[in-house]
């Protein structure tokens, strides 16, 4: 220790007492006293809680999410543009100036990915369309030969059996509708409304279908109320307000709950009976009913006696078998199965589709959104500015209660260890730290000198080797 250090310590000692005081003596290390005098000198506690050694589980994250993103493939993850929009979240959450171009570049790549995307929606519709319309073509004609080998291989007396059968149902059913109905009368007049009134309620009861793909139907359409029953495609709803209207004010709440017994029924077995042809979509909504089924049966019927009135009827079965064979290998051979999902839907995380994306690549219509992130993460100058960055992030942010200024002639006050282990770091200059290891040691020393037990020095101060962890955590893929 030189005399001016001492005499300065002995000072402080008389003004304020030594035990609060420690010193480093830079001369015992041949630290050049000008490099010391030109910078301030800062000084951190490591223990086994708190280490500015320990990567930070934000930067890992930030790190892993890069290296994640650039492995995706941008066209079979459903989530790339969140992924990137999150990764330029997290380089932001940094506050460090040197991540700014790593967040430009993710800007550019959420860019490129959605007018990609666009590209790859408009193949992805021609390819649909094509398939559909095959698979449309031949569904139909595929049908049409089951249907008439199913009425080939049906003897005349099944498929009149087929049609009295039919017939049968489709009596019960209307006995069925007309009891509900004629029960529905009996309830009405127990209220005494007048007859006039209740051949109106029942003759006017109109229904709506709204094609949906919930069960959680709206209450109303317009005026119309919905039923009380679930249906997986659909809502129903019947003109509930038209009627209650036409009811005494006294009368409305007991034809509520009668309503509310009675249509739902009668619309489920007229659905049953004659399906339901919906005005605001012009059409029948509904692919079997009974009578549609007992048309069906009785052409069937007249098919099949054609049929007998023919030749060697038998070949013809095997003909239409033989046809069936040739549509269902033309299908399978003119509609790409590798392009499809198991709903028949173009999947673009296919490779069959990504090799159709080879023109688009080529024109530059397409281009890999990623790549020059890519290059940024892999270009060692550009890491090592953001690590260097990063590790004084993470000094500056190290808890206050552990880390403590030393002055210029080496004297500073050590915050108070609590910790049976711990290590004193003294960072002099940028390439210079002492490093005391206060392993199993109560109290430290009041001078570290390098002959200071459990004291060494490393060539590098504590930003450079915290950048190097870090700059080696990243590389490392």
């Amino acid at each position: 220790m030189n005399i001016f250090s001492s005499v300065s310590l002995i000072f402080l000692c008389i003004v304020t007492g030594c035990d609060n005081y420690n010193h480093i003596d830079y001369s015992s290390f041949n630290i050049d006293p000008k490099i010391i005098t030109s910078q301030d000198q800062q000084g951190f506690i490591i223990t086994d809680t708190y280490s500015p050694f320990t990567i930070p589980s934000d930067f890992a994250n930030l790190k892993n999410a890069s290296q994640s993103l650039i492995n995706s493939n941008w066209l079979s993850n459903p989530h790339y543009l969140e992924d990137i929009y999150h990764l330029i979240y997290q380089f932001n959450q940094t506050h460090i100036d040197d991540s700014t171009i790593f967040v430009q570049s993710l800007y550019n790549s959420a860019l490129i990915y959605k007018k990609n995307m666009i590209e790859v929606n408009m193949l992805k519709r021609q390819l649909q369309d094509d398939v559909n319309n095959k698979l449309n073509y031949y569904q139909q004609e595929i049908a049409l030969i089951n249907t008439r080998l199913s009425i080939m291989k049906m003897t005349e007396e099944q498929h009149i059996e087929n049609i009295a059968m039919i017939k049968n149902t489709i009596k019960e059913k209307q006995q069925y509708y007309t009891k509900l109905r004629r029960e529905l009368k009996e309830e009405l007049h127990a209220i005494q409304l007048n007859n006039d009134l209740i051949f109106i309620l029942i003759s006017d009861i109109k229904f709506k279908y709204n094609a949906h793909n919930t069960i959680n139907c709206s209450t109303y359409l317009g005026d119309y109320k919905k039923l009380n029953l679930v249906s997986p495609y659909a809502c129903i709803y019947y003109n509930h307000d038209e009627l209650i209207t036409k009811v005494p004010v006294n009368n409305q709440q007991q034809i509520n709950v009668i309503f509310e017994h009675y249509v739902p029924k009668l619309w489920h077995t007229m659905v049953e009976l004659n399906g339901h042809f919906e005005p605001s979509y012009g059409k029948q909504v509904f692919n079997s009913y009974l009578q549609k089924d007992l048309v069906i049966a009785n052409n069937n019927l007249a098919e099949k006696r054609l049929m007998s009135t023919k030749p060697r009827p038998y070949d013809a079965i095997g003909l239409e078998i033989k046809r069936l064979m040739k549509l269902n290998f033309e299908m399978n051979t003119n509609i790409n199965k590798a392009l499809l999902d198991d709903n028949n839907h173009i999947n673009i995380s296919t490779p069959t589709f990504y090799s159709k994306l080879a023109p688009l690549f080529s024109n530059g219509k397409i281009r890999d959104p990623i790549i020059n992130f890519s290059l940024l993460c892999k270009n060692n100058s550009l890491i090592e500015k953001f690590t260097q960055k990063y590790a004084v992030k993470i000094l500056n942010e190290y808890p206050k209660s552990l880390t403590f200024q030393i002055e210029k002639n080496g004297t500073f006050t050590l915050p108070k260890i609590r910790a049976k282990h711990y290590k004193i770091v003294l960072n002099v200059n940028e390439n210079y730290s002492v490093i005391y290891n206060g392993r199993r040691v109560l109290t430290p020393p009041t001078d570290f000198t390098q002959a200071s037990p459990n004291t060494t020095t490393v060539q590098y101060n504590l930003n450079r080797l915290i950048n190097q962890q870090l700059f080696e955590k990243w590389i490392d893929s």
